[in-house]
């Protein structure tokens, strides 16, 4: 038997440039050597390319590839990581940042790039 529950989540930039920031100073670090800002700087960092509707590329340690994150990308990685991958960071119908570590960044990372978890 399976349920499908919708409901909607309060997100703002700050929120996705701190698990951003958390992804990008450790969480993906282990399989990502590389982010690159595509473009002009839509921030100070690199952190902040994506809540403002840029891209970064992450260069991938282990294979020879290249993949794009964009917010669309990063809000379904997020969505699955929260639906699928059981992460608990709601409270009172918002997320808080400071619930993610770096090995949930990396979780919604890699749901945003591959679909699913592909590393750890």
């Amino acid at each position: 038997m399976e349920l499908n529950i919708n409901y909607k989540v309060e997100l703002d930039n700050e929120c996705i440039d701190d698990i951003m920031a958390t992804a990008l100073e450790g969480g993906i670090t282990y399989w990502c050597d590389a982010a690159e800002v595509v473009g002009d700087y839509l921030g100070e960092y690199a952190s902040e390319q994506i809540s403002r509707g840029g891209t970064l590329k992450l260069h991938d340690s282990e294979e020879d590839e290249t993949y794009e994150l964009t917010l669309d990308k990063f809000l379904a990685g997020l969505a699955k990581a929260i639906g699928e991958g059981g992460l608990d960071v709601l409270h009172e119908g918002k997320i808080d940042p400071s619930s993610i570590d770096a090995e949930d960044a990396d979780v919604i990372i890699q749901y945003a790039i591959f679909g699913e978890v592909v590393y750890g």
